[in-house]
This record gives C-alpha cells, sequence and structure tokens, in this order.
C-alpha cells in the first residue's frame, strides 16, 4: 500500500472522528475537490436502547442504518450485515467515479477480522485513489497488518486532513 495516498486519522475509542472528517468534506467540497465514500454518524445508546449507527454516501447523501434495531431490553449491539452491504456497494460506485479523495468512515473490528468494507479498501488502494480513513487506536496493529506501512498518520484536525487531500487531489492518478 502507498503510504502517501492513504491518510489514517487515528483516535482514541472515546473520541469520534466523525464531525471532523464532516467538516473536511465540506471544506473540500468548497474548495471543488470531487469528494466520494462514507461518513459515520452516530448516537450512543442507553441502558435500554442500542446505539444507532448510519452511514452516509457522500456523493448522493443516502443513509443506511448498519446496527440493528433490536428492541429495548436487549443487550450489546449487533452490526447489522445488509445495511453494512448496502454501504459496500455505495463504496464500490463511488471508486468507479475516480474521486479525487476517497473518505471510508472506519477500519473498524468487522474489516480487522477480515469482514466489512475490507475489500473495498482494497479496491480503492488498487484503483489509486486517495483514501482518508478512521481507525481506532486499538486497531492499529490489525491496520498495520494489512496495510503494511500504516499509511500517513493524519491528526484529529480538520485543517490537516484538509490540507492532505488537497495535495492527493493534485497529484496526477497513475493508470
Amino acid at each position: 500500500m502507498t503510504e502517501s495516498r492513504v491518510g489514517v486519522v487515528v483516535y482514541e475509542r472515546e473520541q469520534r472522528p466523525d464531525s471532523l472528517l464532516g467538516e473536511a468534506v465540506h471544506q473540500l467540497n468548497a474548495a471543488g475537490v470531487r469528494v466520494a465514500g462514507l461518513l459515520q454518524d452516530s448516537h450512543p445508546g442507553t441502558a435500554s436502547c442500542c446505539a444507532t449507527l448510519f452511514l452516509e454516501d457522500i456523493g448522493t447523501g443516502r443513509r443506511v442504518q448498519v446496527f440493528e434495531n433490536r428492541g429495548a431490553g436487549t443487550r450489546g449491539c449487533r452490526l447489522d450485515p445488509s445495511g453494512l452491504a448496502e454501504a459496500a456497494s455505495w463504496l464500490r460506485e463511488a471508486i468507479e467515479t475516480r474521486p479525487d479523495v476517497l473518505f471510508i468512515n472506519r477500519f473498524g473490528r468487522q474489516e480487522s477480522e477480515g469482514r466489512g468494507l475490507l475489500n473495498e479498501i482494497g479496491a480503492a488502494v488498487l484503483a489509486d485513489v486517495p483514501i482518508v480513513i478512521a481507525l481506532n487506536k486499538a486497531l492499529f496493529p490489525e491496520w498495520l497488518a494489512f496495510s503494511g506501512n500504516g499509511g500517513a498518520p493524519l491528526g484529529l484536525h480538520t485543517e490537516q486532513i484538509v490540507t492532505w487531500c488537497l495535495e492527493q487531489a493534485s497529484v496526477p492518478f497513475r493508470s
């Protein structure tokens, strides 16, 4: 994996990078950068209700819930495989458009176990599309095993993400 084409936003478990990634996408769109991919929007659960987790297609605004709605009194949240599969199809569509930058909401537990959006991440790398991906620090060893080099570290700062993306958007694709 080419380090300069994958920007990794590493965060601690208690941190949520979603709003700053959304702000980076907003600023990039305003600058005329063709941005595609997925953003995550989550709302924490309570003792009686599972968290809600949505993935949003940056290009179309389509949203899909990716945690099963298991009702009150159930324990633990479960990823909805059909919601994740739908989001994966949107990500594949986005890769085919050859955007200037592709945002992937997370390299998470599913990806660390060889599932989730792992195939789409690999497809984006093979297509030489610059990627911004969020990564929980606890999964860094799994990310290294997958990526080989870790990618370009990006801090939890919108300006740093935007600057990196603008640099990547000006690099011609190697077909």
